[in-house]
């Protein structure tokens, strides 16, 4: 998995707590403002942050939004439970 994000973004720091607390192994990318458009803004039609990558067979799905990606951890990776 891997997270893109601004490293000051409290609701980055949302999704990498969630990500800690279920001890999922992940990568961070920190992007630059402004800049992260370019990259953001292809995979999800969105230009904020965070931006989890998750695995899938095909390719990474992205995921927009602290809570969205909550959800999506909750869902997939269900212990311990939040």
């Amino acid at each position: 998995m891997r997270l893109l994000q601004f490293s000051t973004s409290h609701y980055c720091r949302k999704a990498r707590l969630v990500l800690g607390y279920k001890q999922i192994k992940y990568q961070v990318e920190n992007l630059t403002p402004g800049l992260h458009l370019l990259k953001v803004k292809p995979l999800t039609g969105l230009t904020t942050l965070p931006v989890l990558l998750a695995p899938q067979p095909d390719e990474p799905k992205a995921i927009a939004d602290s809570t969205r990606i909550w959800q999506y951890i909750e869902q997939h990776y269900p212990q311990p439970p939040l």
